[in-house]
């Protein structure tokens, strides 16, 4: 038994020794190249003109040599158009030797940015490596992003949708920046229907995420049966367009109340 147990400790030492001789061994076959990730997402702010992203690769092992690396755009699976929606600033990339990462450069223009993601298809090849079983492809979705921006909420606007009957479509509202730095009035002077239309207003205060509510400064003045009715409401713009969509716009006064009434608008 002593002899045993003395003979298990060699034995046992040279065990420790292969597992960890296997466990720092270093790849040494074939280099092979692909994308980093087969999809990435993206934006563009309004207002910034572009942005430039990068597209990650990277080989199998260290290269050797330096290795000369390309980017194609796959028009056919593509939404976006090279040189309209975007730019490729490196077609090429030069992997220096011992490195395994690397990127290419690409410019998403704003002027081809929409709030409907884009898809630009990409693929990867490399004169003097091979193309690895895998991230062969890498797919970005990019859209134009509209932060919180009251600049665009004035001058004038057209009626899409009125079904108070105040306005035909196509007539022509003026709007007005209001009193905070939140806030746009949608003046009266284009209603024939009220015998206030140079002093009411509806005032319409914006949040950040682009809801809104809405409150006239004053009963507008119908006259008739109708008579004085307050206005409020609730509804959304658009940071992109500067459209605004008053979604449910409430009437009320003596005669009595309409609720659910849509105003619409678009920028002229």
């Amino acid at each position: 038994m002593k002899i045993l147990k003395y003979l298990s400790i060699p034995i046992f030492a040279l065990m420790i020794s292969a597992c960890s001789e296997r466990d720092d061994a270093v790849y040494d076959g074939d280099n092979f190249v692909s994308f980093g990730a087969v999809s990435s997402e993206a934006t563009v702010v309004k207002g910034s003109t572009s942005k430039e992203v990068a597209v990650v690769y990277t080989t199998l092992s260290e290269a050797k040599q330096n290795t000369e690396v390309k980017i194609a755009v796959d028009a056919a699976n593509s939404t976006a158009v090279e040189g309209v929606d975007f730019k490729i600033i490196n077609k090429t990339d030069n992997l220096a030797a011992g490195q395994k990462v690397g990127s290419f450069k690409v410019q998403l223009l704003e002027s081809g940015a929409t709030e409907t993601q884009k898809t630009i298809t990409f693929k990867i090849s490399s004169p003097s490596v091979g193309n690895a079983t895998f991230n062969q492809v890498h797919t970005m979705k990019y859209s134009l992003e509209c932060p919180f921006n009251m600049s665009g909420f004035t001058g004038t606007y057209k009626v899409v949708t009125d079904t108070w009957e105040d306005y035909s479509p196509g007539a022509t509202i003026t709007i007005q920046p209001g009193p905070a730095a939140n806030q746009f009035k949608i003046l009266s002077t284009s209603n024939i229907y009220i015998s206030n239309p140079t002093t009411s207003y509806m005032l319409v205060t914006v949040q950040n995420n682009g809801n809104i509510t809405v409150a006239s400064n004053e009963a507008f003045s119908y006259g008739g049966t109708t008579g004085n009715m307050n206005v409020s409401g609730t509804g959304t713009v658009n940071f992109c367009t500067s459209g605004i969509n008053i979604s449910a716009l409430t009437f009320s006064g003596a005669a009595g109340t309409s609720s659910g009434n849509k105003f619409v608008l678009v920028k002229n």
